[in-house]
């Protein structure tokens, strides 16, 4: 603050304040004329209420006014009052700013003529260091309201939010679970019919073949959910274990093979010819892998190809499942491992599953330390996905050796 604003704010200008104290009713009857003209798009109930309660900062101000010495703080706080007012009208800074602008020009103009003499120049300048203070004052108590207020919209938002989340986490637990009790029964009933037709008809035969694929692609989608749902709740439990994680590959494979043989994929699987022990849970490898075959399956049009690798990278056991599919758009490459997320083209809608393989997968994947990472050149062209585990720490001497390739061509299904 300057030194001539201290001595003005000092300095007893008596006349002027007297006059603000006894006309302060009018000046604001004044000041609201104009402002409903000058502020017809500010967003305020009335200005009723500022009507009521601006009397008071002029008075204030007019026996500051008439006082030496350094002002008080009750200007100040009358103006935070207002500054208050007209954010719970919906004011912006700017209507504010504008208002006390406007309420300036209204004192000086009636000082003017009600005065006997011209308006003193430091008299003016008195006037205009009170309303600089009220504008600094109201300011600062609008952008307070402001932030608390945008803070409790934000925790409100992160508050439901959460509950969300936990309701989602509760949802997927008891549809999970409504939807395993009556798998039970039909797959018991499934067995009973086998022992029990020894050579069925072969339309019978079929259909129980049938009835036996969508059972056991049912009870994978829900034990999927049911692992989210424990995965979210933080009750998710590993048996982690050193093995050899061709082992797991090798039953991923087996688990898939009748997919990706009705699709007629080509299917190629290329492992080392020595051990890559890993410290996991070898049933969640296992099924990290079969996901993300039965994913390349569904998004691989018929006699496609998928390539299946694993391979030993410095402390990493890297797993990577490659076809030449309908690809992934650049702009869902971050949004695949996302719950419920899927490609959206219209062509392979009913391929399209629920969304929950690939998020199962990377969480599988955290959770045991490791990660998971897509890749596409773009619609059309293929994807690729890239699991990495952490290797056991015995497994150095595992590195070397050469590949076996395996290659299963599949047959097509009658």
């Amino acid at each position: 603050m300057d030194i001539a604003t201290r001595v003005i704010r000092a300095e007893p200008h008596t006349e002027i304040g007297a006059l603000l104290q006894r006309h302060a009713a009018v000046i604001v009857n004044r000041w609201c004329h104009i402002a409903e003209h000058e502020q017809a798009g500010a967003k305020r109930v009335h200005y009723a209420e500022l009507r009521d309660d601006l009397p008071a900062f002029i008075e204030t101000m007019g026996r500051a006014l008439t006082q030496a010495g350094e002002a008080g703080a009750a200007p100040k706080r009358q103006a935070k009052e207002h500054g208050a007012q007209r954010w719970d009208s919906g004011w912006s800074v700017t209507e504010l700013v504008r208002d006390y602008q406007l309420l300036r020009v209204v004192i000086l103009e009636y000082l003017e003529e009600n005065l006997d003499r011209p308006l003193y120049y430091r008299e003016t300048l008195a006037v205009g260091v009170f309303i600089d203070d009220a504008v600094e004052a109201s300011v600062g108590r609008y952008v307070t309201e402001r932030d608390e207020h945008l803070r409790t919209l934000e925790a409100e938002r992160i508050e439901a939010l959460a509950d969300l989340s936990r309701r989602k986490d509760e949802f997927l637990a008891i549809l999970g679970h409504e939807l395993r009790n009556p798998l039970a029964p039909i797959r018991s009933s499934l067995s009973v019919l086998r022992k029990v037709l020894k050579e069925p008809h072969p339309a019978v035969a079929s259909s129980l073949d049938v009835m036996e694929r969508q059972s056991d692609q049912l009870c994978r989608l829900v034990d999927d959910l049911l692992d989210l749902a424990r995965i979210s709740r933080g009750e998710f439990e590993l048996r982690s274990t050193h093995f050899d994680v061709r082992s797991a590959v090798e039953q991923a494979t087996q688990m898939t093979e009748e997919l990706i043989a009705s699709r007629r994929h080509r299917l190629e699987v290329l492992v080392p010819a020595t051990p890559l022990l890993v410290l996991a849970d070898s049933s969640r490898v296992c099924q990290i892998v079969a996901n993300l075959l039965s994913n390349a399956a569904k998004y691989t049009e018929p006699g496609g190809m998928i390539r299946l690798e694993v391979r030993r990278d410095a402390n990493d056991v890297v797993i990577t499942v490659e076809d030449n599919g309908i690809g992934i758009a650049p702009d869902m490459i971050s949004k695949v491992f996302e719950l419920f997320a899927r490609v959206d083209q219209p062509e392979t809608r009913a391929l399209e599953g629920l969304g929950i393989g690939l998020a199962l997968v990377h969480r599988l994947a955290q959770q045991q330390g490791g990660s998971i990472t897509a890749a596409s050149a773009g619609l059309g062209r293929g994807a690729e996905f890239t699991v990495r585990l952490p290797a056991a720490s015995d497994a150095a001497a595992e590195h070397a050796g050469a590949q076996l390739v395996i290659t299963q061509v599949s047959t097509t299904r009658d």
